[in-house]
C-alpha cells in the first residue's frame, strides 16, 4: 500500500508543474482528473494513462521520464 501511495504522490508532484488536476479515490483505484475527465489511473501499484485512442495503457512508472507521458495524457483530457 505504501508504494501505491508513493506513486500517487509522485504523479501529483509532477502534475503541479503541468496543470490543475484533482484526484478521487475509488474502490479499486485512484483517479486523477482534468476538468472532470479521468486521464490517470493508479491501480494496484501500476500507472495507467489515457492514450490518443481514449484507452488506458499501462506505463512503466519506475522510469524518470514519465513527465512527458503525463503531460501528453493531460493534454488529451
Amino acid at each position: 500500500m505504501e508504494l501505491y501511495l508513493h506513486l500517487v504522490r509522485k504523479v501529483l508532484a509532477i502534475m503541479v508543474s503541468i496543470g490543475k488536476v484533482e484526484y478521487r479515490m475509488h474502490g479499486n483505484f485512484i483517479g486523477i482528473y482534468r476538468d472532470g475527465i479521468l486521464f490517470v489511473k493508479v491501480q494496484e501499484e501500476e500507472l495507467y494513462l489515457l492514450n490518443d485512442q481514449g484507452m488506458f495503457v499501462k506505463v512503466d512508472n519506475k522510469k524518470h521520464d514519465i513527465y512527458d507521458k503525463l503531460k501528453n495524457a493531460y493534454n488529451l483530457a
